[in-house]
């Protein structure tokens, strides 16, 4: 039940230990900025060096078996010699650009210079193909009737083929062929039968080229002939249908046809408009149609049907004149009656025989039988020629209009057929003048076939270079290089290897390792002890072995010594205030954190402070076996309330100022009990009371209780065993202080004894719970740490 509450207690107090852990982050920010912050640092080869340092003797290793490898090879090695031949591929001068066969046959009518990109080639090309396998094979079975052990395979290895010069400026057209073996006599042969196939190909594949282009006419020419036959006879056909010679002229003179009897419809609608307008007025006045008016006209005209028309009226004025005189049934008036009526129809025969098939007309209208004055005469006449011009336009109009449709129908079909003409015409131009090239290139290829001479020239023979007495040269050896390489490449081996083993190791060698693998700052260094392996070492050994004659003085003289300086480091650490409490712990166990503890607080306690030493580690407590303390009663029983400090605080037999309070008999889960209120309250009580309190905890890597007591002091010293430590495992402590918000003081780089466990006098075996001193607790002098906020 008691555990319970205990587990309960130190849960509802974690939230404090978290606040407390941004207090002293705050601190080292605000106040101290020089326990966190470090200065940027680059690129830092030192670690580099120093592990080429350790592992010098790998290196050198390595490199002398590259070396002495690449040396005996050198001295198996025979000589090589090099020969070379040269070919000019393309003409330099301008007289011979105008004598080459090609430029003769493909010369045009006005002669001239040929142009420079006439003769030029495909350099990479050409190259890829004179060392193409076909090439090679061909070579290679010339050589070998001579020298069969000859390969293919050789032969490409050692031949080579360039193009001298070094950059587009330089560039020449000359080609150098090189050989590369060890056999003179080979290399010569090689070169011979090279140049002779690199000629051969030179003009073989001329005349190949040229057959190729001619066959390739001779299969084109006829499909061209017949192309051009047909669209001859389809332009032939256009031309006779369509009448056409000239698309472009003839499509302009249809334009104006079309302007021009557009004109002349408009003419002849306005004048058509007149004459309609004019027969209407005629007609009007007339009161007749033209067959009425033409009727009218030529009864009026005809003088027997005057004379027949006046006797009518003679003999209808008798009877007016006896009709008011007698009565209708008068003899006289019969007879009068009688008479008209005979002279009316003599006068209608007389009429019927004028008018003949207009009778018909001239009966709808009684006028046309009166008499017609000149006037009306003329009206007659005018408006006869005006129908008559009536129907002229009408019929010119409808002519006009069936004229400007066939036009507008041609044009609108013409610009179709024109173009058609004009592809068709484009088409035959093409072809004939395609067929005419080819005919003529034909012949130009026929004349290039007839050649016999070698395109290419040698400009050098093929040689193999020879000094001044006639030996030959051999090739500049480039065993130097090699030599050098297999240095240069065992010197980067031999590097690889020794980072490898580095990371296999995974341990820090030095101080220096400490100090360039953390950003913490590197406080202290302590140097190995050998005085260590009979007593623990500490600064009250050191100081005896000064003051007797037993042991090394110096050794104990450079340990006091980087104690003294690991304390003056921490003293003035920080510029704002003074570090009142710390710390001590390290990765693993075993790295000598207790006795970097026990000596701190042993100088501090020299230099006039009133320090206190606390064991925190409760897993494997230590400090009392080194003072040789007993451990009754400690820090566990303070967490159990049963004691208070000034009951269980020892007093150091080293200095008097030093005061030691020991972890006390293991208690279950006492060690949790670090981050309960009670451990807070008590850590604030010791602070208050001494002027320094340093607390050893347990290894940082196995347990997290240290990062409880860690984070309510003014930081952590990290204490790393040189060539003990895993630098994986620091790194990983390193990485839990920063991501819990405990700031790191700096580091001790520690000679520790690996192993060494120091066992206590016989006098411990009775411990006593009297022996411990009792005393209260003297308020120091020093001015105490503000209260931390929350």
């Amino acid at each position: 039940m008691k555990e319970v509450n205990m587990e309960k207690e130190q849960d509802a107090h974690i939230v404090p230990i978290s606040n407390q852990s941004r207090q002293v982050q705050q601190f080292s920010v605000d106040e101290g900025e020089e326990l966190s912050a470090q200065p940027q640092k680059g690129l830092n080869l030192k670690p580099l060096f120093r592990t080429f340092a350790r592992k010098a003797l790998v290196i050198i290793g390595i490199v002398g078996l590259a070396g002495g490898g690449v040396y005996f090879q050198i001295k198996q090695s025979k000589k090589t010699y090099q020969g070379d031949f040269r070919l000019l591929v393309e003409p330099v001068t301008t007289e011979a650009r105008i004598a080459d066969p090609s430029a003769l046959a493909n010369r045009s009518e006005g002669g001239g210079v040929p142009n420079r990109d006439f003769f030029s080639l495909d350099y990479a090309t050409q190259l890829q193909i004179l060392q193409s396998p076909e090439m090679l094979s061909a070579i290679t079975k010339q050589v070998q009737k001579k020298y069969p052990e000859m390969t293919e395979e050789l032969l490409k290895k050692g031949l080579v083929v360039l193009r001298l010069g070094e950059n587009e400026m330089t560039l020449t057209k000359i080609l150098e062929v090189r050989f590369l073996g060890q056999n003179p006599e080979l290399i010569q042969f090689v070169l011979e039968e090279t140049k002779k196939k690199y000629l051969k190909y030179s003009l073989d594949e001329r005349k190949s080229r040229i057959g190729e282009g001619v066959k390739f006419i001779e299969n084109q020419l006829p499909g061209l002939s017949k192309r051009v036959n047909d669209l001859k006879s389809e332009l032939q056909v256009i031309q006779q249908q369509q009448k056409i010679t000239d698309p472009k002229e003839q499509g302009a003179q249809l334009i104006e046809q079309v302007r021009t009897i557009e004109t002349l419809e408009l003419e002849t609608q306005r004048l058509l408009q007149e004459q309609k307008m004019l027969y209407a007025n005629l007609q009007k006045q007339l009161d007749f149609t033209p067959n009425e008016a033409i009727a009218a006209s030529a009864l009026s005209e005809e003088p027997q049907y005057k004379e027949l028309l006046t006797k009518v009226k003679e003999v209808e004025g008798q009877i007016a004149v006896e009709t008011a005189r007698f009565k209708s049934a008068n003899p006289i008036v019969e007879a009068l009656e009688r008479k008209r009526a005979n002279l009316v129809a003599l006068l209608n025969q007389q009429t019927d025989r004028i008018l003949g098939q207009n009778l018909v007309g001239t009966q709808a209208n009684a006028k046309v039988q009166n008499f017609q004055n000149s006037i009306r005469i003329g009206l007659i006449k005018q408006l006869v020629d005006t129908a008559n011009q009536v129907q002229v336009l009408e019929a010119r109009s409808q002519a006009i209009a069936q004229t400007k449709n066939n036009l507008n129908r041609q044009a609108r079909e013409f610009p179709s057929i024109a173009r058609r003409y004009n592809e068709l015409q484009q088409q035959l131009d093409i072809a004939a003048r395609t067929r005419d090239q080819l005919l003529a290139q034909r012949e130009t290829l026929r004349v290039q076939a007839a050649q016999s001479q070698v395109p290419w020239e040698i400009i050098s023979e093929p040689r193999i270079p020879r000094d001044p007495k006639g030996n030959l040269i051999p090739v500049a050896s480039k065993n130097a290089n090699k030599f050098f390489m297999a240095i240069v490449g065992g010197i980067v081996l031999g590097l690889g290897v020794a980072i490898l083993i580095e990371k296999f190791r995974n341990i820090l060698y030095s101080a220096d390792d400490v100090k360039d693998a953390f950003d913490a700052p590197l406080l202290g260094v302590i140097p190995r002890d050998k005085n260590a392996k009979k007593f623990p070492p500490s600064i009250a050994n050191s100081y005896a072995y000064l003051e007797g004659k037993e042991g090394n003085k110096k050794i104990a003289s450079e340990f006091i010594e980087a104690f003294d300086s690991l304390y003056t480091n921490i003293r003035f650490l920080s510029s704002n205030r003074t570090i009142r409490s710390l710390a001590v712990g390290s990765a693993t166990v075993d790295e000598g954190k207790s006795t970097v503890a026990l000596n701190l607080a042993h100088v501090a306690a020299l230099a006039g402070q009133r320090v206190l030493l606390v064991d925190a580690d409760l897993h494997s407590p230590s400090l009392h076996l080194l003072l040789e303390l007993p451990n009754l009663n400690g820090l566990s029983n303070l967490l159990d309330n049963k004691y208070q400090p000034s009951e269980i605080i020892q007093r150091s037999h080293l200095e008097d100022n030093l005061f030691v309070l020991t972890a006390g008999l293991p208690v279950p889960g006492a060690a949790r009990r670090l981050a309960s209120s009670g451990m807070q309250y008590l850590m604030e009580e010791l602070h208050a009371t001494f002027d320094l309190v340093i607390y050893d905890t347990p290894p940082l890597v196995d347990s997290k209780d240290a990062n409880f007591l860690a984070a309510r002091t003014d930081g952590i010293l990290m204490v790393v065993a040189i060539r003990q430590t895993k630098f994986s495992v620091v790194q990983k402590v390193f990485s839990q202080l920063e991501n819990f918000g405990i700031p790191c003081l700096g580091t001790v780089a520690n000679h520790s004894i690996k192993g060494k466990k120091y066992q206590p006098s016989q006098s411990l075996a009775l411990e006593d719970k009297n022996e411990y001193l009792n005393f209260v607790p003297v308020e120091s002098g020093i001015r105490k740490l503000a209260p931390k906020k929350e």
